[in-house]
């Protein structure tokens, strides 16, 4: 399987990127709830170097109307690599 363009894969499942949910300031996904500045977990304790929030534990494809593109964090699809699609969210 495989997570769409605009996801990353954490611990086995897709999120939507930390770098477009923060708009570049916190590109490291900590948790499925966390985004860091840092790749060293250990700096994300430091107070203004981590956002935490549900709403980071969200999908590609949350908001896009395109129900066939997961709104919440999941496996990685198949279907984007058995027939050879792209991973992005208008091939889906």
């Amino acid at each position: 399987g495989k997570c769409l363009d605009n996801e990353e894969l954490f611990l086995g499942e897709c999120f939507e990127k930390c770098s477009i949910l923060t708009n570049g300031k916190r590109p490291h996904r900590t948790s499925a709830i966390s985004c860091c500045e840092t790749p060293l977990a250990l700096r994300c304790f430091m107070p203004g170097k981590v956002s935490v929030s549900k709403d980071l534990n969200t999908g590609g494809g949350k908001g896009d109307g395109d129900e066939r593109t997961p709104a919440e964090a999941h496996d990685p699809l198949t279907s984007l690599t058995e027939g050879g699609g792209a991973a992005t969210k208008a091939s889906v």
